[in-house]
């Protein structure tokens, strides 16, 4: 049988020849994803970055039949994986679900040295805000964030407070408290929340400042005391615990969060695509809860909004490095 081409069909049939097929994501946006999409985790396995990461993964698979395959790429603060993300083609198969770090302090900390910026990624969505918490021995004298602010104003130099890292969120809160108390700390960072807990729990610390589920549960079990809490509400597992900003410090503020970013030229169909998935991934009970068993707080934020909440955290950061406060190690 012979068969007649129409121009239009013998003019597609040049370029699928010269150009391949197109990918179906680019070519049909709404069939987004149709191959597995690689989500780099830009640090090693176990964290609570990493678990809350897998959550949103396996949940965000199940709604588009796809795979979303976590790829734990850690090192240098975050950096290595988000530059990986940043680097990757454009086309919404390689994401980042990162944290504070790498996404708006770690790069600006690594000065001529970054190879990325917040300007290279595209915001994509929120996934959690992770409450932070100032904590002590819970033999400690210092019963509440009025004990604790009134012997540091009254005794300069003296508390001992430790950090997960340089850079965290939780190093960043002890900064503002100092600020705002208008006194001096002897700050320690740890590598990671862990050994600084660890040594709190010895009494070679007097205070922690750190994510929340690093010391939830060393709190319920009666080892810690919670003084207060950074975030925006009381957390509904430390309900007797108060905000930062209802003990009277709202300057700090700065609690880590989770989020998932692309390349900056990832197509916008793929985002939308991706920011209607989380909206309904967020909106699921079982998902919810199985985020806030590990500390996290679900939390969906509009695009707008979220673009400005992270130019607030890096302005926030800026001005701590051009202060001298906050310096690479």
């Amino acid at each position: 049988m012979q068969t007649t081409l129409t121009r239009r069909a013998a003019l597609a049939a040049t370029l699928a020849t010269a150009f391949g097929p197109m990918p179906n994501a680019l070519a049909q946006p709404g069939g987004y994803p149709a191959r597995p999409v690689k989500v780099i985790v830009p640090f090693v396995p176990g964290g609570n970055a990493d678990s809350t990461a897998r959550i949103f993964a396996e949940a965000y698979g199940q709604r588009l039949g796809q795979p979303f395959v976590i790829d734990n790429r850690g090192g240098a603060g975050g950096m290595i994986g988000t530059s990986q993300m940043v680097r990757s083609e454009p086309d919404g198969y390689t994401l980042l679900m990162g944290t504070t770090g790498p996404i708006v302090s770690s790069w600006q900390m690594a000065g001529k040295a970054a190879t990325y910026g917040l300007k290279d990624m595209k915001p994509v969505a929120l996934l959690t805000l992770v409450p932070g918490v100032l904590v002590v021995n819970a033999g400690s004298a210092l019963k509440t964030w009025q004990d604790f602010a009134a012997h540091a104003r009254a005794r300069p130099g003296e508390l001992r407070i430790g950090h997960p890292g340089n850079g965290t969120a939780g190093h960043v809160n002890i900064l503002q408290m100092q600020k705002a108390l208008g006194t001096q700390f002897v700050i320690a960072g740890y590598k990671g929340a862990g050994p600084a807990v660890q040594d709190l729990l010895g009494n070679q610390l007097d205070a922690v400042a750190t994510d929340l589920p690093s010391a939830l549960q060393l709190v319920k079990g009666g080892k810690l005391r919670a003084l207060g809490v950074v975030f925006p509400q009381r957390v509904p597992s430390l309900p007797g615990t108060p905000t930062m900003a209802e003990a009277g410090q709202p300057e700090v503020d700065i609690a880590p969060f989770t989020a998932v970013m692309a390349p900056r030229a990832v197509p916008q169909a793929v985002v939308d695509r991706l920011i209607e998935t989380n909206d309904a991934v967020l909106a699921d009970a079982a998902t919810r809860k199985r985020v806030e068993d590990i500390g996290g707080v679900p939390t969906r934020m509009a695009t707008a909004d979220f673009e400005k909440f992270l130019a607030r955290q890096a302005e926030t950061y800026a001005g701590l490095i051009q202060s001298g406060l906050l310096t690479a190690e």
